[in-house]
């Protein structure tokens, strides 16, 4: 009989193998060690984690192995498409203040040749849209002086700057002294050919880029049906609707491949005027029809067409659109005929509201609201600091007041904005970086924009011209 019972043996002594035993089950010395170093490798792997500082960390082992038939494959991570323009613009709007974007709906004129107080002021403190550019008020001696004023004032704008001017041919050039004298439309009407416009306009672009300005108010598109017009002297294409479209097509497409905003002028129609709205308010019982079948040609054509950047709304009552108010205050003219039935949907701006035509009944600040409220986006009116305060505080008033609605601001500013863009006056680099750093202020809410690339109309004021 075998003995049962085997003494354990003492610790380090030499074991003969059949005696290695363990739950009955006998155990090679090989089989031991590798249990042991299963063991030890397990226990290890407890404190060799990111929270164990002094161990290295062991990543957990996979719980499948990629083979030659399961290759890996990378798909790259999902972007965001790039904003739109009108997107882009609506991102700043949400980010300023109210007086912010006030100040974008203003062009202003200033006096002298350089940089001074109270421009800086309108600039950096006002933050307005852009600048008027007038040969009146000392803005444009050489061309040395202009183009380090327009680098200046670039420079301190938080938002970059219309810089704008009337850069017509024949009585009205604000740039004579610096490009000396152009050809005026009249002119560049008789001749018939759409070339010669286009060579017009794109020989304007070159020489306000050079200087370094950006908007041309530009072309007019008045339909000459009294000669005796005393407001537009050699200022027009001619009395023809058709010849009147084709060139103003021309010249404007000249600028605009010439990189320059353009501006169709003067809405609805300034042709048939026997005032100048710079002295005082013409009457001009035109009907829609007749209105229709000639002065509204050349808009109606380009905006279908979807090359008009601003149209700008002059001075004139005509009592079969508004028995009352001037067609740049009037809501039927502004936004009832242009925006609605001619369906424009870029920026529309107001010819000078210092003109006698507004000023003789209106003061600034007045005009101003009645103008936004009529629909306008963009104001050209105010002479110098204390004017444009009392033009935005005006608004300001207004919009708190609730005569003007946050959303109505909100979609004029967009528009202006998203114009500034389309035509790269703000680079992208900086639209990305005011989109970023912007900062809801609370008022806004959700903006919706029914805009497009546009422009709008300055001109009719400064025909400073002594005649």
């Amino acid at each position: 009989m075998m003995n049962n019972n085997v003494e354990a043996p003492f610790i380090g002594a030499r074991v003969p193998e059949a005696t290695r035993q363990v739950g009955g089950i006998h155990w090679a010395p090989k089989k031991i060690i590798a249990l042991l170093a299963c063991l030890l490798f397990l226990f290890s792997g407890c404190s060799l984690t990111p929270d164990n500082p002094k161990g290295a960390y062991l990543a957990p082992i996979p719980t499948a192995t990629l083979t030659a038939s399961h290759p890996l494959s990378l798909s790259p991570l999902p972007t965001s498409p790039p904003l739109s323009d009108s997107e882009l613009a609506m991102r700043i709007v949400q980010g300023m203040s109210l007086d912010q974007k006030l100040g974008q709906m203003v062009i202003v004129e200033f006096y002298g040749a350089t940089v001074n107080g109270d421009l800086t002021q309108m600039l950096q403190g006002n933050q307005v849209s852009g600048v008027l550019i007038e040969n009146k008020n000392g803005n444009a001696q050489s061309r040395s002086q202009l183009v380090s004023l327009n680098q200046s004032m670039q420079k301190q704008a938080p938002v970059p700057l219309f810089i704008t001017t009337d850069f017509e041919g024949g009585v009205v050039n604000e740039l004579r002294q610096i490009t000396g004298e152009r050809t005026s439309e009249q002119t560049i009407g008789a001749s018939g050919n759409p070339t010669v416009a286009y060579n017009a306009g794109h020989s304007a672009a070159a020489d306000l880029t050079n200087l370094g300005l950006n908007v041309n108010f530009m072309p007019i598109v008045d339909v000459l049906t009294n000669p005796n017009n005393p407001g537009l002297p050699m200022r027009t294409f001619g009395s023809d609707p058709t010849l009147v479209t084709n060139m103003g097509r021309a010249y404007l497409k000249g600028l605009t491949d010439g990189g320059v905003i353009g501006c169709l002028k003067h809405f609805p129609g300034l042709g048939s005027a026997n005032l100048d709205p710079h002295l005082a308010l013409p009457t001009m019982n035109r009907s829609l029809a007749t209105l229709n079948a000639v002065d509204l040609v050349p808009y109606r054509t380009m905006i279908n067409e979807g090359i008009v950047p601003m149209v700008m709304v002059t001075h004139i009552l005509n009592p079969q659109l508004d028995p009352k108010l001037p067609t740049s205050l009037s809501p039927n003219v502004v936004t009832g005929l242009l925006r609605k039935q001619l369906n424009f949907k870029g920026v529309i701006i107001s010819d000078t509201l210092w003109m006698g035509g507004i000023s003789n009944t209106y003061s600034l600040a007045q005009a101003a609201v009645l103008a936004v409220q009529a629909g306008t986006d963009l104001l050209l009116g105010p002479r110098g600091l204390a004017d444009t305060q009392h033009m935005i505080f005006g608004l300001h008033q207004a919009v708190v007041n609730g005569q003007i609605s946050q959303a109505q601001i909100d979609a004029s500013v967009a528009r202006i904005l998203e114009m500034k863009l389309h035509y790269k006056v703000i680079p992208h680099d900086k639209a990305l970086q005011l989109a970023k750093n912007a900062v809801n202020v609370g008022s806004q809410g959700n903006i919706t924009c029914p805009c497009n690339a546009g422009i709008g109309d300055v001109d009719v004021r400064k025909i400073a011209i002594r005649y």
